[in-house]
């Protein structure tokens, strides 16, 4: 597993915050739609509300903050190398 500094957990703290308060928004956007237009079972709308969740918040939280943590990894381990 990966240790993460107190830096890179503040890096990923408002990625996660935001993508939670749009997956919730999305989740239940997908709900409403779901019990207005289309004639699904509860367990069928839970399932496509979750789904709707999980990738924005996957959408928010890779770009913002997993990439640039990667990034300044890879560049302080690059400074790392050219030093020796």
């Amino acid at each position: 597993m990966f240790k993460l500094t107190s830096s890179e957990r503040e890096t990923l703290a408002g990625p996660l915050v935001v993508g939670c308060v749009l997956g919730a928004f999305v989740g239940f956007a997908s709900w409403g739609f779901d019990s207005e237009y289309e004639q699904l079972g509860h367990l069928r709308m839970l399932l496509n509300a979750l789904t709707a969740f999980l990738v924005s918040l996957v959408i928010v939280n890779v770009p913002f903050g997993v990439l640039p943590i990667a990034a300044l990894r890879r560049q302080r381990r690059k400074g790392s190398d050219d030093l020796e």
